[in-house]
């Protein structure tokens, strides 16, 4: 367990190393439009879905761990991959250079996917049921410090770069940190060799062909989880990009200042991670998951709330999605205890693959649907409440994601207490 949570510290500095900025320049300066940049980045969630072929590909190669570690090793080496082939004039047109920043950045993406699988299996055999939300509580704050390293060292590099020199030189102040974060992921991979395997049936899982791969959609527990990660991708995806138009546009943020607010949700979520973890291991994951998606949907009403004029309104915003954080710690932590425990692959990569999916086609919609609210907010608003496009997808947002909470009630978990048991319990934690 110890070794995991090294693992996640240096892997995350790494993820936080290699921001987004760097494929979204890339990709305009390749003269990819703002909509193919959106298709680019949700891209590797609609070759996601690949990961439903996890459990075969993990039974072939008969070792859950060699299969883990083969997967990051590659996922590294194809990132770092991306800033050389893909960069400007590199290779003899603009197409090929696009193609390759297309397939490199998926096949990055699908390769850490098809790893992160395997991990959580092994990790599900690891770690006793009875602790795993305090383990995974105690994982997420490392891969929350890690990530604030790894965006801080990227963001100051990247400006100090970028200040210092010419404007066709930008790319290069994010290719280094990528490059950086990539080597970063390899080495993860070192503290990984050191956990030990148990071993499984071999049997069992060479069972898991094309047909058993769709066994969790039967599972009607199981599919009630997977409904609510579906509904919520949905509704995030759609709102992606104006909240990220909205803070870098609207209300003129620099690159610093969105920083900023990152690092402090993340050292926010760091501090309550380990907390969330030993409530969902005493009263259940469902409990916490119910106030924590409530909390989310009451962020966006600070958006709606900020303006040009009074910004700052927006803070409320982060302050409240801290509390995602329960919702980082509960959702995989009650994805393992719903999923059988003699073979938990295809449950988790059905869930990973299509709630995925889900996010990555409603993240295009986003941005299509952005697009047409942009020229025709005029002729469609109905309310003196919205004034403009982005007070109606924000305030949409907030609907839906409250709506979710109803998906969320209908889930069955074992052993969890009902939120009146956990409010007006006397017990310690």
């Amino acid at each position: 367990m110890r070794y995991s949570y090294v693992n996640a510290a240096l892997w995350s500095t790494g993820n936080g190393l290699t921001g987004t900025t760097l494929i979204s320049y890339l990709g305009s300066e390749l003269g990819a439009s703002w909509l193919a940049v959106g298709v680019l980045l949700a891209s590797p969630q609609l070759a996601g879905v690949l990961r439903l072929s996890a459990p075969a590909m993990i039974a072939r190669s008969g070792s859950r761990k060699r299969f883990c570690l083969g997967c990051y090793a590659a996922s590294g080496g194809l990132l770092l991959l991306l800033p050389i082939l893909s960069a400007p004039g590199r290779l003899p047109s603009r197409e090929a250079s696009l193609t390759a920043l297309v397939l490199l950045w998926c096949g990055y993406h699908l390769c850490e996917y098809l790893g992160t699988i395997a991990l959580w299996a092994w990790l599900a055999d690891l770690v006793p049921g009875r602790v795993r939300g305090r383990f995974i509580g105690r994982r997420e704050r490392w891969l929350l410090v890690g990530r604030i390293i790894g965006m801080a060292t990227s963001g100051l590099f990247s400006y100090e770069w970028i200040k210092r020199h010419e404007d066709a030189q930008d790319w290069i102040g994010y290719a280094i940190p990528a490059a950086a974060g990539a080597v970063m992921m390899i080495v993860a991979i070192l503290p990984l060799l050191r956990m030990p395997e148990i071993a499984t049936s071999r049997a069992a899982d060479v069972r898991n062909t094309l047909r058993q791969m769709w066994t969790p959609l039967v599972d009607a527990r199981f599919r009630r989880l997977l409904t609510y990660g579906c509904c919520v991708s949905v509704v995030n995806g759609i709102t992606q990009l104006a909240q990220f138009l909205y803070v870098r546009y609207a209300l003129g943020f620099t690159l610093r200042d969105y920083l900023f607010l990152q690092i402090a949700l993340r050292l926010g979520q760091s501090m309550l991670a380990p907390l969330a973890g030993r409530l969902a291991d005493r009263f259940g994951n469902r409990p916490l998951m119910i106030p924590s998606q409530l909390l989310v949907a009451v962020a966006l009403l600070f958006y709606y709330a900020a303006t040009p004029a009074q910004p700052g309104w927006i803070a409320g915003a982060w302050i409240f999605w801290v509390a995602y954080v329960g919702l980082n710690v509960c959702i995989p932590n009650l994805m393992l205890k719903l999923a059988p425990g003699e073979n938990t692959s295809p449950h988790i990569s059905a869930f990973y693959a299509i709630k995925g999916l889900f996010f990555g086609l409603s993240t295009i919609l986003g941005g299509w649907l952005f697009g047409v609210l942009e020229q025709n907010i005029g002729a469609i608003s109905f309310s003196p409440l919205v004034s403009d496009h982005y007070d109606l997808l924000f305030l949409v947002g907030f609907v839906l994601r409250a709506v979710a909470v109803v998906f969320l009630l209908r889930i069955v978990e074992p052993g969890a207490r009902s939120l009146w048991e956990v409010v007006f319990t006397r017990r310690t934690l």
